[in-house]
């Protein structure tokens, strides 16, 4: 892997201007480099502390990295810096889907400080709160830092203790706070490619202009990322055999599977003639075969997903700053923020975690002695005269059909998924996140008691979206007993009163009806490694048609907003230790957040409660399990919450070496969930010029109404 980056400042556009631009654009680039050369940073608030002027070295462990410090390691992107945070840890923000954390929310990332949560960190862009991502394991507070915009990044501050006694209580991991360039001046572009062996690389590009004039200045910033596909198959220790690692992405339930044959008695009960036998298609498909009371074909199901998903992200980010007067300063800020991931891509299909109901299954509630729940292919399913035809022995001429344990069944594995482009056959999804925020805060100097404020309104949201495919239970089951359609949208593939009776005229494709064959003679080749299968039978192959009728989307948008009011007024006691005035800050805040979710028909629990839902229309099932085999449905929600906060701090400097702040905070979180107060402690003692001890004493209360 190779990676080359490139930056052009203003002082090199001065350069190239001798190369054919004009005069005067000469001219207007060396001012540029000139103005951009000085940068002025006036009386700042620390991360960690409201006081202005807290230094660096206070009570509070704070970590800067400078702007310098970047440009050393090479403009890094966000994910690229917080992977090097050696304080934070279980880092997410690529978009691999082997993380828990990460399965949903792939290509957003997080910041985990002293490995406590993401939850617990806060991040902050410019000392204000950002909307969190809502597929950040719900409505939990997990600020998506994917969406911080890389060029317009100046300085980043890490403060490495529990906050809660000065932000609240999504601080109990720490903060970390990235701010924007101050007073840049000039033009700015970068980018950078990295070759990577077995995909087209990734490459990024950026620009940042700004220009300042006497009572103010202007920052705009653009940046975008693409990231290439790379296949778990293009890396050799990701693909590994079932006796090497039997737990590395292999499953026991594939399309190849365990089936008992089954008859029904004369009194209508339907009684196994045979135990559990396995495909004999397994081995040949690649599948590593394993006997017992219930055989297994193990499918390597990671084959089929990406170690790096196809990814584009775009941020677009400006502030305007402005000296109103002498003693009042106006920041105004908006960023603008997406990242799309069209093609994630997943196994062909899903384990069976629900099985049909008797609607759709004859066998169920009769079969005795009861098999595991599962799914009936009736005698007359193509798929199962071409095996039984073909394995006279293994199905007993008396069986009128065979049962396959759901446990150990998916539709669809070794062959891939038809109605997908990729050559691989995988199963593919979208990831998409958007995200905007406005910020403005007014701050200065009141005319009297040496009183300084600081008031800001932030508004941020970010909308989230994602889909995935499965199988719907019933239409899978009708589909292997023939009343299967190549109609996408049907209810059922035959007419109106077949559809309702499901018992004559399966596979009667005048009407309509087709059949599923789960077998593997309708498996041609492993779509991953190209074994071919000597069993293959084309005449009982799958019609992709079939396949599009019950593997339907299931699709989410979920949305989170944050509306944030915040005013501050700083001060000093008067009162002049060893170390400096006794300073002091309080200050109030209201926070609006608002979390909303969607689904489309078949994933909304509300609105396809049940697993027949899909077949009969019927509503009332005692649950809401919802139609698909494997993922889960949920209702819709609309959730708002709001918090009313007041803080107050105080900062102690005995001396230049020993320094106290001492912090409280008072949470009102509205409605039924009750309120918070958090007080802190912290003192810092600088030993020796190299050493210095720091401790710490917090606590929390909290009660319900």
């Amino acid at each position: 892997m190779s990676k080359g980056r490139f930056f052009c400042s203003a002082s090199m556009l001065a350069a190239l201007a001798t190369l054919g631009a004009s005069g005067q654009a000469h001219a207007q680039a060396a001012q540029a480099a000139g103005q951009a050369s000085s940068t002025e940073i006036g009386e700042v608030v620390v991360t960690g502390s409201f006081i202005r002027g807290t230094p660096e070295d206070a009570a509070l462990p704070v970590d800067v990295i400078s702007q310098e410090d970047l440009e050393k390691q090479g403009a890094p992107s966000t994910l690229e810096l917080i992977k090097g945070m050696s304080v934070s840890s279980g880092v997410l923000g690529d978009t691999n889907q082997f993380d828990t954390r990460a399965q949903g929310s792939e290509g957003s990332g997080s910041i985990n400080l002293r490995g406590l949560g993401a939850a617990r960190t806060l991040v902050l862009l410019n000392g204000r709160r950002m909307a969190p991502n809502p597929f950040g394991q719900g409505a939990s507070g997990i600020v998506d830092t994917n969406i911080l915009p890389t060029a317009a990044i100046g300085r980043v501050e890490i403060l490495k203790e529990g906050a809660a006694a000065t932000y609240g209580s999504d601080a109990i991991g720490g903060v970390v706070n990235f701010i924007t360039r101050t007073n840049f001046e000039g033009l700015e572009v970068g980018g950078s490619y990295k070759y990577i062996d077995g995909s087209k690389g990734d490459w990024d590009a950026s620009a940042v202009w700004g220009q300042a004039w006497e009572n103010g200045n202007i920052l705009l910033t653009a940046g975008y990322q693409h990231r290439s596909e790379l296949k778990v198959i293009d890396r050799d220790f990701a693909v590994r055999s079932f006796a090497d690692n039997d737990i590395g992405g292999w499953s026991g339930g594939s399309s190849v599977t365990a089936f008992a044959p089954i008859t029904q008695n004369a009194a209508g009960a339907w009684v196994p003639l045979a135990g559990f036998q396995l495909d004999n298609g397994c081995t040949p498909l690649g599948g590593a075969a394993i006997g017992g009371g219930l055989p297994a074909c193990n499918f390597h199901f990671s084959e089929y997903d990406n170690l790096i998903e196809h990814e584009n992200r775009l941020q677009i980010y400006g502030e305007i700053n402005a000296d109103l007067s002498e003693n009042h300063h106006l920041h105004v800020e908006a960023l603008y923020s997406k990242t799309d991931m069209p093609r994630w891509k997943t196994s062909p299909s899903y384990l069976a975690l629900q099985s049909p109901t008797a609607t759709t299954n004859p066998t169920v509630g009769t079969l005795t002695p009861a098999l595991l729940q599962g799914y009936f292919v009736p005698a007359n399913n193509p798929g199962l005269i071409a095996y039984r035809a073909a394995n006279p022995t293994a199905i007993p001429a008396a069986a009128t059909g065979v049962h396959i344990p759901g446990v150990r069944y998916r539709p669809l594995s070794f062959q891939g998924n038809p109605i997908f482009g990729d050559d691989s056959r995988p199963s593919e999804g979208l990831r998409q996140y958007e995200a905007y925020r406005v910020s403005a805060n007014l701050k200065g100097d009141l005319p009297f008691g040496g009183l300084g404020y600081d008031v800001a309104v932030t508004y941020g949201q970010e909308v989230a979206r994602r889909t995935g495919y499965d199988s719907l239970v019933s239409r899978l089951q009708l589909a292997l007993r023939g009343f299967g359609s190549t109609a996408s949208g049907a209810a059922g593939g035959c007419t109106a009163a077949e559809t309702n009776n499901f018992t004559t005229n399966a596979g009667n494709t005048a009407l309509g009806c087709y059949f599923f064959n789960p077998f593997s003679n309708s498996i041609q080749a492993n779509a991953i490694t190209g074994q071919t299968n000597p069993g293959y039978t084309a005449s009982v192959a799958n019609n992709p048609d079939v396949v599009r009728w019950f593997f339907q989307q299931l699709s989410t948008k979920q949305a989170q907003r944050l509306f944030v009011v915040d005013s501050v007024i700083t001060g000093e006691t008067g009162i002049e230790l060893g170390g400096g005035p006794v300073a002091w800050a309080a200050g109030v805040q209201f926070r609006n957040d608002v979390y909303e979710t969607r689904y489309n028909a078949f994933g909304d629990a509300d609105v396809t409660p049940c697993i027949d839902t899909v077949v009969t229309g019927a509503t009332n099932c005692g649950g809401k399990a919802g139609a698909f085999l494997f993922l889960a449905t949920a209702s819709k929600a609309d959730l708002d919450q709001q918090v009313y906060a007041g803080f107050a701090e105080v900062s102690v400097p005995f001396s230049e070496d020993i320094q106290l702040q001492l912090a409280a905070r008072y949470e009102d979180y509205n409605g039924d969930v009750g309120s918070t107060f958090n007080p802190k402690a912290s003192l810092r003692w600088q030993v020796t010029p190299s050493a210095a001890a720091r401790a710490l004493r917090s606590a929390a209360r909290r009660w319900r109404r």
